[in-house]
């Protein structure tokens, strides 16, 4: 009830701010576990990617973001999880299986971190999507955000959402040179999408 809440608040200030418009969310699968994979330009991006996804999306954040009182309450209702600095890897990669293994959307940006430079050239993306996806057999839902760093301009956000791509294991192929081929099909996804917002 209190995802609704917010999910309601922000599309309507999204709206307000920076008139989002959101295109292909009928590419979101219905049912089933999907790990949603954006750019990542803003620290709007979460806010974005949540509201503009017709099922509750799942994301990974920092436990001190969790102290914060009013933070706290937000990000429980949006649905994120709490990770300790210094778990390493193994932390996240345990409750983003178990978030597909409960039939969720998980969101996960491929760069790792918010790209402040060239915003119309990704970077190097990160293998988590890819070993989340080759793990968990889900599909893997591309998604571009637009002008989510001028939010309160006169910027349009737009939120391009492509079809679902399908991975499966290779056990005869070495893992990291397999993560990191899956990993440039997803970022072509998000570049092809980027063409189209040319368009």
């Amino acid at each position: 009830m209190l995802y609704l809440i917010f999910k309601t608040f922000f599309l309507y200030l999204l709206k307000i701010l920076s008139r989002m418009e959101v295109i292909g969310a009928e590419n979101i699968p219905t049912s089933g576990p999907v790990i949603l994979v954006s750019n990542h330009i803003s620290n709007w991006d979460p806010l974005v990617v949540g509201s503009a996804s017709p099922r509750q999306v799942r994301f990974i954040a920092k436990e001190e973001l969790f102290k914060i009182p009013v933070i706290k309450q937000l990000l429980k209702a949006w649905g994120a999880m709490p990770v300790k600095r210094g778990r390493g890897d193994r932390e996240v990669i345990a409750k983003s299986l178990e978030v597909l293994r409960e039939q969720n959307v998980l969101g996960i940006f491929i760069e790792g971190k918010r790209n402040k430079g060239n915003r119309e050239q990704m970077l190097k993306p990160q293998p988590g999507a890819a070993m989340l996806a080759l793990k968990s057999n889900a599909p893997v839902v591309p998604m571009l955000v637009t002008n989510t760093h001028h939010i309160y301009r006169l910027g349009k956000v737009r939120v391009y959402i492509g079809k679902a791509l399908q991975f499966h294991p290779e056990p005869e192929r070495d893992k990291k040179e397999l993560y990191a081929e899956t990993s440039q099909r997803i970022v072509g996804a998000i570049e092809s999408l980027r063409q189209q917002s040319r368009a």
